[in-house]
């Protein structure tokens, strides 16, 4: 697991995945406000860092925000939810929106529609620290890199690798970035960021941020690409 090259195969097992499930339906625990879990405040501004609860399903974080023609909505991971899927705030359970498309295994991003009276901002925002979103140009090797983890901040680090292929239980996906920073569970779909520029979506890692590791992120440009979405900015 120490030796990596470009288009290198990793297999992660379950344990490794920040914490993965057997299949989507087991993603996370829905948030709790002892853990310090933020939540969206009902009919009102979508961050990517926000979390949000599937319906019938577990946790997730919104990546980035993003419009498709006049409609408004945001990416996170393929593995959050399939098309048709209800996005739901952690609080009360008011509906934020619905899974137009998704993608995993294969690659690890999907992309929620909102609902009337939520409001897409480009920024990105973890514990309080907001930071705005002005682009998607991909960061070089070496680069520093930050994600934005919904219930333990920001950890940043940098980018070790391109075109990466993982194997997790569910199946490979192809094209990932790794990076330096180290894996927290409950972090599916938690954006990256290099600056201002939005990097990627958060996928999946080995170690811990105890014993140090890498994560693995999907490139945010491949996603906004494959459904004709444009990136919110500030």
């Amino acid at each position: 697991m120490r030796f990596f090259r470009p288009a290198a195969t990793l297999a992660l097992t379950a344990a490794l995945v920040l914490g993965a499930p057997p299949d989507a339906a087991r993603a996370d625990p829905a948030p709790d406000a002892a853990r310090g879990d933020p939540a969206p405040a009902a009919y009102g501004d979508i961050r990517g860092g926000d979390t949000f609860v599937v319906e019938g399903k577990g946790r997730c974080t919104v990546a980035f925000t993003v419009r498709r023609g006049t409609t408004g909505g945001f990416l996170t991971a393929g593995r959050c939810g399939r098309r048709g899927d209800i996005a739901l705030t952690g609080y009360g359970g008011t509906p934020i929106g619905v899974f137009e498309a998704s993608s995993y295994p294969n690659d690890d991003y999907a992309w929620v529609s909102l609902h009337p009276g939520w409001t897409p901002r480009g920024a990105v925002v973890a514990h309080g620290v907001e930071r705005p979103v002005r682009g998607s140009a991909p960061a070089a090797v070496g680069s520093p890199v930050c994600r934005a983890g919904p219930a333990t901040g920001w950890h940043c680090g940098t980018v070790q690798q391109r075109n990466v292929t993982v194997t997790y239980p569910e199946g490979t996906v192809t094209g990932l970035v790794r990076t330096s920073v180290c894996p927290e569970p409950g972090t599916w779909g938690a954006p990256f960021l290099s600056g201002d520029q939005a990097q990627g979506i958060t996928s999946g890692g080995t170690g811990s941020c105890a014993t140090g590791g890498s994560t693995y992120f999907q490139p945010v440009g491949e996603a906004l690409s494959a459904y004709g979405l444009t990136l919110i900015t500030a």
